[in-house]
This record gives C-alpha cells, structure tokens and sequence, in this order.
C-alpha cells in the first residue's frame, strides 16, 4: 500500500503527512470493524408529518406506537422513543416546527434493507395517523 504525503481535509481540521493518513485509515478500520460487531447491514429512515405542532406530543405518540406494536426493548427519553420489533430496532425522534406539524423521523435497522423498510414504514404510517382528541396538542 503506497501512502499520499498531500494533504487530507476532514471536517473543519487539516492533516497532512504519513502518519495523518495512517490515523485516518486506522480509524476507518475500527469503525468498519464496530459496525460489523452490530449485524446491521441496512439502514431504512423516512420522515413524516403529525397532526401536532408539538414534539412532545409527537414523541407521545411514538410512543403509543411502540407500545401498541408491542416493541421490545423500548426505551423512551427527551430526544427519541426506540425498541425492536420483529428483530429491527427502530428509533423515532421529533422535530418541532413553530405553528406548523411537527415532523417525525423513523430509522429502522436491520440485518436486510426489506426488513427495515418494511417495519420502519409501518411505524411511519401508524405515527402519521394518530389524532389527538384532547386539548392542547
């Protein structure tokens, strides 16, 4: 393997010389090796509106989901509502927007991309048809 000696931008930092290049690549090689530890392979996410303004509301609701889809796993905190189902663990976070509808976004990770769409698009459509009836929302 030949080694550049010219200069690699990454992020907002500048390296430059053999062991920069030697840093960078060990660290690409430690994260594709933790990747694999996890026996995820795909990577499915999709955003949706809700019917609230309100991303706590929206996280609510996410977490209505989970629980009505009978989630393993879940754990719910500030940022995010999470669990697996059916082997795909699935993540949903929310994106307060002013006056307009929050927005959710779902990831779903899994050992195929089939999977993962499958159950992330299912959580997608549930958290999109949630109304609320009581007030404020």
């Amino acid at each position: 393997m030949q080694v550049s000696t010219r200069k690699v931008k990454i992020g907002v930092m500048c390296l430059q010389g053999r062991n920069a290049c030697d840093s960078f690549l060990a660290a690409a090689i430690c994260c594709l090796g933790s990747a694999s530890l996890a026996k995820a392979d795909a990577l499915f996410f999709e955003k949706v509106a809700v019917k609230t303004s309100s991303e706590a509301t929206c996280l609510r609701f996410a977490g209505d989901v989970a629980r009505n889809e009978n989630f393993q796993n879940v754990h719910k905190n500030q940022a995010e509502v999470a669990g697996v189902k059916n082997g795909v663990y699935v993540s949903v976070t929310c994106v307060g927007r002013g006056q307009q509808g929050a927005i959710a976004v779902v990831m779903a990770v899994a050992p195929n991309f089939g999977a993962a769409q499958q159950t992330g698009r299912l959580v997608a459509d549930k958290i999109s048809r949630i109304t609320c009836i009581d007030s404020p929302c």
